[in-house]
C-alpha cells in the first residue's frame, strides 16, 4: 500500500480555493542552525537518501527536509529552496508546518489529563462542553472523548460543507474563529451513529481543543508547557505569538491549476494555520518532530498504560489492515508497520513516522502544497516510495 497517498492527496482543505496566493516575497533574516553535535555525518543511509531528496527537488518541489533516528543515530538534511524568492536554501533549522500533525500533539494533552483525572475518555462530550457549543451539531449528545479522538463520533465535518469553501471562494484570506468553523456542521447531517465506524474529521478535534481549554483554561498554553517545553522540544511552536511570521518558518507553494506553475501562496496557508486549534497549528524543525514522536512512543510523556490506549487501533476500511488509534494512526507498507501522522495542506505536506520493524524514526516534509494534486504527484510518489524502502532497509 502507497503511503504517499497521504502527502499528495487531500489531507484538509482539499476544497480549498483557487485565488489569493500571492507571490509575495519575504527577506527576512533566520538564524542558521548547527545539530553537528548530535548528527552523525557518516550514517549509512546518507548517501542514498540525499540523492533522493535531490531528486524530488529536481522535479519542482521548492524544497525539501528529511531527519531520522535509528540504530546508526540521527541523520537530517535537506535539497532545495526555503524561499524562491531570496533563494534562501532549506535548512534543518527551519521550522516546518505538521498540518494534520497537531492531532497527534493533541490528543496527547488530552491524554495527560486523563491521566490527571481530569477527564474521563468514555464519558460524553457535554461533560465537557457547554450546550451553547454544541447546540444543533448532530452526535453532540451522544458522542464519547474517545470517539472524538478515534474519530468515531460520526459528527460532521467543516470543511466539505460547500457553504464554507463558498466562502473561502469569496473570502480568500479570511481568519475564521473556531466559532466559524462550528458553525458550519450545526444542521448538518452526522456522517453515522456514534461508534458505528471510523471517518477521519477534523471537527473532532476542535471540539477537543475546546475540552482542553474548558479544562486548563487554555490548551494552548497547556501544550506548550506540558509537552513542548516539559520535553525539552525547544524548536517546537503551538499558536505562540505571532508563530506564523517566524522568520524560520518556511514561505510555501502551490501548483495552483496543476500544471506545473508553482506560486506563492504563504499568506493564505498561514492565515488557514493560525485559524485552527486542535487539528492544525504546530510548526517545528525536523529533528524536534521525530524527538516527540520518540519520546511519546516510549512512555516518555504518557504512562505505558496511557499509550495501550492510544495505540489501540481502531480499523480505518473494512478492506484494509490500517488503524486509527488516539490522534496516531497505523499503516501497513507491504507488510511493515508504520505509526505516526501525515499532514497535508493548500501549501505544505509531511509525514512523522515509526517503523516498528527496524526501529528507525522519520519526518519528510515539504514545502509544495498536496491539497490540490501537483503535476508531478507521480513521480514524487515513486521516490518518495524509494525512500521509504530505503528508511525500511
Amino acid at each position: 500500500m502507497n503511503s504517499t497517498k497521504y502527502i499528495i492527496t487531500s489531507v484538509a482543505f482539499s476544497l480549498l480555493i483557487l485565488m489569493g496566493c500571492s507571490k509575495m516575497e519575504m527577506d527576512l533574516p533566520h538564524n542558521s542552525c548547527d545539530n553537528s553535535d548530535i548528527i552523525n555525518p557518516n550514517h549509512p543511509k546518507a548517501m542514498a537518501l540525499q540523492e533522493k531528496l535531490d531528486q524530488i527537488v529536481d522535479l519542482g518541489v521548492p524544497g525539501i527536509v528529511i531527519s531520522l533516528k535509528d540504530a546508526d543515530g540521527i541523520w537530517a538534511s535537506t535539497s532545495g529552496l526555503s524561499k524562491i524568492e531570496t533563494k534562501t536554501q532549506m535548512e534543518i533549522c527551519h521550522l516546518q508546518f505538521g498540518q494534520s500533525v497537531a492531532k497527534t500533539y493533541m490528543a496527547t494533552a488530552i491524554l495527560l489529563l486523563y491521566e490527571d483525572g481530569k477527564i474521563n475518555l468514555d464519558e460524553k462530550i457535554t461533560n465537557y462542553l457547554p450546550e451553547s457549543t454544541l447546540k444543533d451539531i448532530a452526535n453532540s449528545n451522544e458522542a464519547t472523548v474517545r470517539t472524538l479522538l478515534n474519530h468515531t463520533s460520526g459528527i460532521a465535518e467543516y470543511n466539505d460543507k460547500p457553504n464554507y469553501v463558498t466562502f473561502l471562494l469569496q473570502h480568500p484570506l479570511h481568519v475564521f474563529s473556531t466559532e466559524n468553523y462550528l458553525d458550519y456542521v450545526r444542521g448538518a447531517s452526522p456522517k453515522f451513529s456514534p461508534g458505528e465506524k471510523q471517518s477521519y474529521t477534523n471537527t473532532n478535534y476542535i471540539l477537543l481543543a475546546l475540552i482542553a481549554d474548558e479544562l486548563t483554561g487554555d490548551h494552548k498554553q497547556f501544550i506548550r508547557e506540558e509537552i513542548l517545553s516539559t520535553h525539552g522540544l525547544i524548536n517546537s511552536y503551538y499558536h505562540n505569538e505571532d508563530f506564523m511570521n517566524y522568520p524560520e518558518l518556511v514561505n510555501t507553494y502551490w501548483d495552483r491549476y496543476s500544471n506545473g506553475k508553482i506560486e506563492n501562496c504563504s499568506d493564505m496557508h498561514r492565515i488557514n494555520v493560525g485559524s485552527l486549534i486542535g487539528d492544525d497549528g504546530i510548526i517545528a524543525t525536523p529533528i524536534d518532530y521525530v524527538s516527540f514522536l520518540e519520546k511519546l512512543l516510549t512512555n516518555q510523556i504518557l504512562s505505558e498504560s496511557t499509550m495501550e490506549e492510544m495505540l489501540d487501533f481502531i480499523q480505518t476500511k473494512p478492506d484494509s489492515p490500517d488503524g486509527y488509534g488516539l490522534g496516531i494512526s497505523q499503516e501497513f507498507i507491504n507488510g511493515h508497520e508504520q505509526i505516526g501522522h501525515t499532514g497535508g495542506g493548500i501549501g505544505a505536506g509531511c509525514i512523522l513516522g515509526y517503523y516498528t520493524d527496524n526501529d528507525t524514526y522519520f519526518f519528510l516534509a515539504i514545502n509544495l502544497g498536496v491539497s490540490i494534486t501537483p503535476k508531478i504527484a507521480e513521480p514524487f510518489e515513486k521516490i518518495a516510495d524509494e525512500i521509504y524502502d530505503i528508511l525500511l532497509k
